[in-house]
């Protein structure tokens, strides 16, 4: 396998856990998940801004993408596929609602250093989610993981969405707020 070929595959394999994060805005709205609850801290646990209805469509549209890339792969580009039924479910379905507990995590540290929503947070803002879909990832398909992220060329893959994610996800928010989907665009 060819190092542009690697950088490929692993964007491509990550993009379910992208696109949940922007969906999750976009279905957004009603309950918030934590019921109001507010900590001993005197802070929410999460906040108005992580609602059920936005998990919910979050993982849905992540799945949903993660289907799609499997029938174009099996089409066009078989090495793009995400493996044989059913064990190439498994993935599809961790990576968004990994991407949507990271960005949860997220917004309970960021409540917790008493940051308004919305609030600058450089690093968390950018990699909360990423790290929830690796890291539920490796728990739930490690051999997935080693095989995309973590083995010969497929380390530079991993390198390379680690660089790109701060610039997506910057891209996205500015366009989220010029759609009135975000309050700020960071």
């Amino acid at each position: 396998m060819s190092l542009g070929f690697a950088l490929v595959q692993s964007f491509w394999f990550f993009l379910p856990a992208y696109v949940a994060n922007p969906a999750a805005v976009l279905f957004g709205g009603g309950a918030p998940i934590d019921g109001g609850r507010v900590l001993g801290d005197g802070q929410r646990l999460f906040g108005d801004g992580k609602t059920w209805r936005g998990f919910g469509g979050g993982v849905f549209v992540g799945i949903l993408v993660g289907l799609a890339q499997w029938g174009v792969a099996l089409a066009v580009e078989p090495e793009l596929s995400w493996g044989t039924f059913p064990a190439g479910l498994l993935p599809i379905l961790v990576l968004p609602i990994g991407a949507l507990l990271g960005d949860l995590l997220g917004s309970y540290v960021k409540r917790r250093l008493r940051k308004a929503k919305g609030a600058r947070t450089p690093g968390l803002d950018w990699y909360d989610f990423y790290l929830g879909a690796f890291a539920l990832l490796v728990v739930a398909d490690y051999p997935f993981f080693a095989t995309y992220y973590a083995r010969g060329d497929a380390i530079f893959g991993l390198a390379f969405v680690t660089v790109i994610t701060p610039i997506l996800h910057r891209t996205v928010n500015i366009l989220g707020h010029k759609m009135g989907k975000k309050d700020v665009p960071w």
